[in-house]
């Protein structure tokens, strides 16, 4: 220990305390540090976070964690599950995808990160044409169907990554199938919500930033109907028998709009402002999920009073006439609900926490400050 001691410079002394003293990383373990994007998997049961360094970390049955961490030192910004594959595709806020398989190499399973992809627009074209803002991952696993900013949806083959010129839904193709009225309105913005029918893999949901919502029909391309909301879409839920679709506005309320053969609708069948009626932040997302009781529950985030509650961070829960919420200390990222895809066999999915991979699991991943 006197080498230590020494003073002065001694350079075989500063290797002795690198080599002994410095600390280096080999395991992480538990919740991760600036989450910024969650998804699910319903067939895995698996949970990913994505983190703003770049970082993504699967959470499964106790003593089940995988990380992957990407080449790039970007936020993670949206993460979805391939269906019925231990594969997934993250969106970082550089507009790239990659594509993560889970894999077994010498007896050990590990997240390895196996294509990215970035889209490329026509030369010339606005950054706006292939900014990215939803993702669809389509129940064939061979496709991704991709929303932009510019109103466009481009499909991209799996897993390749080669973009499909003749399948991309173009602003122009949903505007021919509309009625007269609808298309005065400026209509096309972003695309705010991208969601495959429940029971037909031919049928897509398509929501724009100005209100319209479209369902298209993959295989004749064109459009089956549309709904048309007065306020600023936020994003949409479609109900699991595909009878119903749930959408939620900038101005706190959100809308039921019965599909059936004449999609035609101008007002929707149900619209309310949970807690109006003074202005209220935007519902950012909202889940309308039936049970074996028959009595949905209703559950979104945000839509509080502005005067008086808009610096809260909440989630409300609507069952049976009684409205809950939950007010977290800190901003929520993101939540989804964890439920059984068989509304006949599953337990009501009242959100207690509950440790993961049990019917009515935990389903609210607050960030921590």
């Amino acid at each position: 220990m006197r080498r230590f001691l020494r003073p002065g410079h001694d350079p075989a002394r500063e290797r002795l305390k690198r080599d002994l003293f410095q600390f280096n990383k080999t395991v992480e373990h538990g919740f991760p540090h600036q989450p910024s994007a969650l998804g699910y998997s319903p067939s895995l049961r698996i949970l990913a976070i994505g983190t703003r360094s770049g970082a993504v970390k699967l959470y499964g049955a106790p003593g089940v964690e995988f990380m992957g961490l990407h080449r790039e030192n970007n936020a993670v910004v949206q993460i979805y599950f391939l269906p019925g594959q231990c594969q997934l595709v993250t969106l970082l806020d550089d507009n790239s995808l990659h594509l993560w398989s889970l894999k077994v190499r010498g007896g050990v399973s590990e997240l390895q990160e196996d294509e990215s992809f970035t889209l490329r627009g026509p030369p010339g074209a606005a950054p706006s044409a292939t900014q990215i803002t939803v993702v669809l991952p389509h129940s064939s696993r061979e496709l991704l169907y991709l929303g932009t900013e510019s109103g466009t949806v481009f499909a991209v083959q799996l897993p390749a990554f080669r973009t499909l010129g003749d399948r991309t839904i173009g602003s122009d193709a949903v505007l021919q199938g509309l009625p007269e009225d609808a298309r005065h309105r400026r209509v096309f913005e972003m695309v705010e919500a991208l969601q495959e029918h429940p029971r037909d893999p031919n049928q897509v949901l398509i929501g724009y930033s100005r209100g319209l919502i479209v369902v298209w029909d993959l295989r004749g391309s064109c459009v089956l109907g549309h709904f048309l909301s007065s306020q600023q879409l936020e994003n949409v839920c479609w109900q699991r028998d595909g009878h119903l679709i749930v959408s939620c506005h900038s101005d706190g309320s959100y809308c039921q709009w019965p599909v059936s053969s004449d999609t035609q609708h101008s007002e929707p069948l149900r619209n309310c402002v949970p807690y109006g009626p003074f202005p209220c932040k935007a519902i950012t997302k909202i889940f309308w999920l039936i049970t074996k009781q028959g009595l949905p529950f209703t559950i979104f985030q945000g839509g509080m009073p502005r005067a008086s509650y808009g610096d809260r961070h909440c989630i409300s829960v609507v069952h049976d006439g009684q409205q809950t919420a939950f007010d977290f200390t800190s901003r929520v990222i993101d939540f989804t609900v964890l439920a059984e895809a068989d509304p006949a066999s599953a337990p009501d999915p009242w959100p207690v926490p509950q440790p993961l991979m049990t019917p009515t699991p935990w389903w609210c991943w607050p960030r921590r400050s």
